[in-house]
């Protein structure tokens, strides 16, 4: 593991501070409603299952802050097999990693880039399977990744998640394409 850039570091104190925080009391108060003799069985048992999703959510936003005060760490099957077990349980995943691949100054970007893919496909694609590679190109870094879902994905107004992939490719001074011929394929050169 590397040393955290001063940018990672005031992330993970804005994402503790914020968010999780926010995230915490908002449980808090769904404990608050659960201990409430007036509500029915029936809202009771929507609350619980928002209760769950929030803490889903706050072991989500744990693991970020973790991740950015660690600092950078290489990527290998093992870890992507870790992130794909995590974010894509019920998919098929096949994971290649070309060794010495991805240097140490690059692959947390990836790794949080892969992340928001991975969210992407698990909610939107309605794919059973996906792959991910990452290999040497003409001494640059790619990174594959490709599902067999309904494919579609796109820039839209009100969705982030591309955008901001886009904005960290761009930031090292990458290029990203998209085939939605059949699933989808996102191919980073970094």
């Amino acid at each position: 593991m590397g040393k955290s850039t001063p940018e990672q570091l005031a992330l993970a104190r804005e994402l503790h501070d914020g968010i999780a925080q926010d995230l915490v009391a908002l449980g808090y108060s769904l404990d608050l409603l659960l201990a409430s003799p007036e509500i029915s069985d029936e809202v009771r048992i929507g609350i619980r299952n928002s209760r769950f999703q929030i803490d889903d959510l706050i072991s989500k936003v744990r693991l970020e802050i973790f991740a950015l005060r660690a600092g950078p760490s290489s990527i290998t099957n093992d870890s992507m097999k870790r992130l794909t077990d995590e974010l894509c349980p019920d998919m098929q995943c096949s994971i290649e990693i070309q060794e010495n691949s991805v240097s140490s100054d690059i692959s947390s970007e990836l790794t949080i880039i892969t992340s928001e893919i991975l969210r992407n496909i698990t909610a939107h694609a309605r794919a059973t399977q996906v792959a991910i590679k990452i290999y040497l190109l003409n001494n640059k870094t790619c990174l594959e990744i490709s599902d067999n879902g309904a494919g579609g994905a796109e820039v839209k107004d009100g969705h982030w998640g591309l955008v901001g992939i886009q904005e960290r490719v761009q930031k090292m001074h990458g290029t990203l394409a998209l085939d939605i011929q059949h699933g989808t394929r996102i191919t980073i050169l970094i």
